[in-house]
């Protein structure tokens, strides 16, 4: 735990513009570091290991927050990763327009679940991390809908793990939704403020 946490310097661990956002909204003071990390690698040896999507979830946002952390002992890192499962595979962020254009077609109709985790690493600890999830139902929507999406948020056929904004024109793609919303949007933010708030004593 830091000796003096109103005065630890608090890092994010991500490009991610939607976690930075979140943070950003609640007040919270903070850097933003790219984790220099090979997340198709990680997958696929956990994949092979056999271990279930939660906890690769949990694995990759550690694996961000203690790359970090190893270069910025003395302060806060906050990791945090998501993963999107479809007929029990972990389905990766799309390469091309065209790769996220069709795994869209292959959501539609159908329900996904995302798995998102979020932890914290001091001076190579992990003191915490949550991981939840929420289940998605996409529309049976046909091409002509999905092109017209499409040219509304081009950049997130490949950005986001599901090809889709949830919080943009990406809404416009579902039935249903059943989760929290911080969970969908790539992290589980309430659970980390309770930490903050209860062990640091950080206040808004």
């Amino acid at each position: 735990m830091s000796d003096n946490p109103q005065t630890t310097a608090i890092i994010l661990a991500s490009k991610s513009s939607a976690r930075k956002n979140m943070l950003q909204d609640t007040g919270l003071k903070f850097t933003s570091i790219t984790a220099d990390i090979d997340e198709q690698e990680i997958i696929n040896q956990l994949v092979s290991e056999n271990r279930d999507i939660p906890l690769i979830t949990e694995q990759l946002a550690q694996a961000k927050a203690r790359t970090v952390s190893a270069l910025n002992p003395k302060s806060l890192v906050i990791g945090s990763d998501q993963t999107l499962e479809f007929n029990g595979n972990i389905i990766s962020k799309a390469r091309t327009a065209q790769e996220g254009k069709e795994k869209l077609k292959s959501l539609r109709g159908k329900s996904h679940r995302l798995y998102s985790s979020v932890c914290v690493v001091y001076n190579g600890n992990t003191e915490f991390f949550h991981t939840d999830s929420a289940r998605l139902t996409m529309h049976n929507f046909n091409d002509e809908y999905l092109d017209a999406y499409i040219k509304k948020d081009p950049d997130a056929l490949t950005s986001c793990v599901g090809g889709y904004k949830i919080e943009g024109a990406g809404a416009w793609l579902f039935d249903t939704v059943n989760g929290d919303h911080y969970t969908i949007m790539g992290m589980p933010l309430l659970p980390l403020l309770a930490f903050l708030r209860k062990t640091y004593k950080f206040l808004p």
